[in-house]
């Protein structure tokens, strides 16, 4: 299977609120990083560099961090297990120097040990606040940094996909922005138009519409 980003093979963003950028609860909080799901391969691993013309790089760094923290007076706890990688200098055109791979169920590395693309550095999971996940769901949050006290910085250059719900690599590359892959559809009844509008309502206040992808239609 192929590998750009941090999963060999096909890869997913589920939720429009799992992109890099997006603002969640009301406003308040705002998602520095990208959320994916390795449909084929959960081993999380060291992604590559895609630039800006589609080419790919290797690049190497450092674990400065492998971890879990549960005490919740650091806001570190809502990672889970999780690694940091410090990249080694002058690989990257970005001012990208540190990559965060958080929620994982278990750790492949540890502090200290030099990475380059394609190590194994964990296990995809939903540790730390992504257990909270309503519906809860396996998956890596990637961050990128230039400073390891930074803000999130854009990171579809080592994600390997773009900023946008769908499924990406291998036969499904080609979905819309924005648009989930295989969407479904999916027949309840009989029931009334009224139930129909209400199950769409709970669809809504659950994050699965988040894009205005669904409708109910009572026949």
């Amino acid at each position: 299977m192929n590998q750009t980003g941090i999963f060999a093979g096909r890869v997913q963003i589920p939720y429009a609120y799992g992109c890099y950028g997006y603002t969640r609860g009301g406003g308040k909080t705002w998602h520095g990083g990208i959320d994916l799901v390795g449909l084929e391969d959960t081993t999380i691993r060291m992604p590559y560099y895609t630039a800006a013309d589609g080419s790919c790089r290797t690049i190497s760094g450092t674990v400065v961090t492998a971890r879990i923290v549960t005490d919740r007076t650091n806001r570190t706890w809502e990672w889970g297990y999780y690694v940091c990688v410090r990249l080694d200098d002058n690989q990257t055109p970005d001012t990208v120097n540190y990559l965060y791979f958080c929620h994982c169920a278990s750790l492949s590395v540890r502090a200290g040990q030099r990475v380059q693309s394609g190590d194994a550095l964990a296990v995809m999971g939903n540790s730390g606040n992504a257990a909270l996940n309503d519906p809860p769901y396996r998956h890596c949050h990637l961050e990128v940094r230039a400073t390891a006290t930074g803000t999130g910085l854009d990171p579809t250059a080592y994600s390997g996909t773009p900023n946008a719900a769908g499924t990406y690599g291998g036969a499904d590359t080609a979905e819309t922005a924005g648009t989930p892959a295989r969407l479904q559809v999916i027949t309840i009844g009989p029931v009334s138009q009224g139930d129909a509008d209400a199950v769409l309502a709970l669809c809504r206040e659950r994050g699965l519409d988040r894009q205005g992808l669904y409708t109910s239609r009572w026949a």
